[in-house]
């Protein structure tokens, strides 16, 4: 089985991959009526990874499976027929303004590469205490990861859609 953490890498590759691929312009471009542009999306996605801080708080091992929500997270962020809604009060809601590309993949690349180092020396296992997931409570650094993990394929699924609409008016 891959590791939780090689699996987050190669979103992350994918991620930065994709966000290249957008022209400046094209990244704060609104493809159509009340859509992110595509630097928001990538805004939405950096400001979610910040919520790593809580795998160095308080934690305690679980009396459940360390990855008992995985299927659960995989069977809603990855069920494209459902769209989900970030809710504009939450902290993981886009900023309005201008995204510079540059700084934005840098951003994400620097925040998931302090994600792996911990995860690889810390005990995944262990459930996070200092914040309770909507729906799903307190989950495992395990569970945050792969919660990171299919948060960025939906994601990169949008952004691929969105390259597609602003590509093909041309």
């Amino acid at each position: 089985m891959e590791p939780i953490t090689h699996k987050f890498q190669q979103a992350i590759k994918e991620l930065t991959e994709m966000l290249e691929a957008f022209s400046t312009e094209q990244l704060n471009k609104i493809p159509f009526p009340n859509s992110w542009t595509a630097g928001q999306v990538g805004d939405h996605l950096l400001k979610s990874y910040g919520s790593w801080e809580i795998f160095k708080g308080e934690t305690e091992f679980a009396e459940r499976q360390y990855d008992e929500n995985c299927k659960t997270l995989s069977g809603l962020f990855l069920n494209f027929n459902i769209k989900l809604i970030a809710e504009n009060s939450n902290a993981t809601y886009p900023s309005d303004g201008y995204i510079e590309k540059e700084n934005l993949i840098s951003n994400i690349q620097t925040i998931s590469d302090r994600i792996i180092s911990f995860s690889s020396r810390n005990d995944l296992r262990v459930l996070c205490l200092d914040f309770e997931f909507p729906t799903f409570g307190y989950m495992t650094r395990f569970e945050w990861l792969h919660f990171y993990v299919v948060h960025t394929q939906r994601h990169i699924k949008q952004l691929t859609r969105l390259f597609n609409i602003l590509n093909s008016h041309k």
